[in-house]
């Protein structure tokens, strides 16, 4: 039986690691050479039963140099309750749905060479039984790389355009804030602050709001805009609001978040407080006054002032 030396050991792993490497070259390579970019990623549409809107696709293909392979489909997706992500669905349930609405024009196949760019049009039509309220498809792009006989590993890319449409009807634009989170002691600005907000609705919508900071004597120094953010219905999403201004902060602040829904009412609100101490500063202030008072006691202690009356003759 051979011997396990230390020596085959070595090379086992050498050729291991080498081994290694290229595979994950070869998966890299082929990668980049099935790249898409895609414009816009998100449309947000509004239409009564019955009505159509069209638009375009621009995609360009990021290949490494050789041609690219495109194929279009559409399909529909499903926010995942209480998350900030969604699951496609490929038909999600209903007599139609936004997979039926969408018609994307021209060839659904088609070649792409290296930095080639094409229109794709697209048309959205809401049928007469379309339901009040949001619903969700997704265009897609998948991009393949032609394989040839020296190859065993193909990998494709997709990509997609988000497609929001609202039917207007009996539908309701809700939210919560779950969760306001900043920090608790700052020495100086920028503050950060964190809201977590939660879609109660049945529409999807983008919540815009404001933070107010006041100082310790309710004097209101800032206002911030909390911009919008696309939040679908029983869906999450986290903003992110920073507070930054030029000045000198010190003191207890407070940071007061309301979010409006699409129409400017308000819908929630939370606040939170916080405290400003710029250390350096106040420390430099209280040497400064120790060593005036040191100063202060030692001339004391060294110089004697007296008052002398001049005799009266």
């Amino acid at each position: 039986m051979p011997r396990f030396s230390l020596k085959n050991f070595c090379l086992i792993l050498v050729a291991l690691f080498v081994a290694s490497n290229f595979f994950f070259l070869e998966i890299k390579r082929a990668q980049a050479a099935t790249g898409l970019t895609i414009q816009p990623v998100k449309v947000s549409q509004t239409l009564q039963p019955g009505e159509s809107v069209s638009g375009v696709i621009h995609l360009t293909s990021a290949s490494d140099g050789e041609p690219i392979n495109v194929e279009a489909s559409v399909e529909d997706f499903i926010p995942v309750a209480g998350a900030e992500s969604i699951q496609f669905v490929g038909r999600a349930q209903g007599v139609t749905t936004v997979r039926d609405w969408i018609d994307l024009g021209g060839k659904r196949v088609f070649d792409l060479k290296q930095g080639e760019s094409v229109d794709i049009p697209y048309t959205i039509t809401a049928p007469w039984s379309a339901e009040p309220g949001s619903h969700f498809g997704v265009a897609f792009f998948k991009a393949t790389r032609p394989s040839t006989g020296a190859e065993t590993l193909s990998i494709g890319t997709r990509i997609g355009m988000l497609i929001l449409v609202t039917v207007p009807g009996s539908h309701l634009q809700k939210g919560k804030i779950l969760d306001f989170s900043g920090p608790k002691f700052l020495q100086t600005l920028p503050a950060s602050f964190a809201i977590k907000f939660e879609n109660t609705g049945t529409v999807h919508f983008e919540p815009k709001g404001t933070l107010t900071i006041s100082n310790m004597f309710g004097q209101v120094v800032a206002r911030v805009p909390i911009q919008g953010q696309t939040v679908l219905p029983t869906g999450i999403k986290n903003i992110n609001v920073n507070w930054e201004q030029d000045g000198w902060f010190l003191g207890r602040y407070s940071a007061n978040a309301t979010l409006y829904d699409g129409e400017g009412t308000a819908m929630t609100t939370d606040s939170l407080s916080f405290w400003v101490v710029p250390v350096w500063y106040v420390l430099g202030f209280v040497l400064a006054v120790v060593v005036l008072f040191l100063i202060l006691r030692w001339f004391k202690r060294r110089v004697r002032i007296s008052i002398v009356t001049p005799p009266t003759s």
